[in-house]
């Protein structure tokens, strides 16, 4: 009996294995990811340029073109940190982004801080949301020489925001979890 189980554990193994490591490799194609991020001086502020890899699962594609809008955040934040009590927050950024499919023109339309642009295939629109460029996160004045800081960014679709029947589907199911880890670095500030 000893044998056949041992047989059966083997065999059991390699096809839990590459079932797990197929489960592993399809949860990492969908959702989002932070590539890179980069604070950059221009005048008296410091602006944030960043990459993401967006990937959308088949339920929200559907769920786009069936005219469900989707709300994403992008949240910044710059903290000094501190050994023994809390980070001191210097900054908390939000930026929201509305995507939206219209049907009668057939195309996406992307709301970024009352500016619209459209788009014609899905393609674009992960394209479009995969750069952000110039956006101004903070003041040179509330950065001291000397001091040493921490840089986080996440993108993530906004649950709440989804309507009411999608937002219990959308809590409890994987394929509703678009929303990339805490990206952390140190920024490189400049000082005259």
């Amino acid at each position: 009996m000893t044998d056949s189980f041992t047989r059966f554990f083997k065999k059991f193994s390699r096809f839990g294995l590459g079932l797990i490591c197929c489960l592993v490799f399809n949860a990492a194609a969908e959702g989002i990811q932070v590539k890179n991020a980069e604070l950059v001086p221009v005048d008296t502020a410091y602006q944030l340029d960043a990459d993401f890899d967006i990937d959308f699962s088949p339920e929200v594609e559907a769920a786009l073109n069936k005219g469900v809008p989707l709300t994403f955040l992008i949240e910044f934040q710059l903290v000094s940190p501190r050994q023994y009590w809390f980070d001191d927050e210097i900054t908390t950024k939000s930026q929201v982004i509305l995507l939206s499919y219209h049907a009668l023109s057939r195309q996406y339309l992307i709301n970024i801080d009352q500016h619209q642009k459209s788009f014609t295939t899905l393609q674009e629109v992960r394209d479009e949301l995969s750069r952000l460029r110039d956006w101004t996160v903070l003041d040179k004045s509330e950065i001291v020489k000397g001091e040493s800081y921490q840089a986080v960014l996440r993108f993530r679709l906004d649950h709440s925001r989804l309507p009411k029947a999608l937002q219990v589907e959308a809590l409890s199911s994987e394929k509703w979890t678009l929303v990339s880890e805490r990206y952390r670095w140190i920024p490189n500030f400049q000082h005259p």
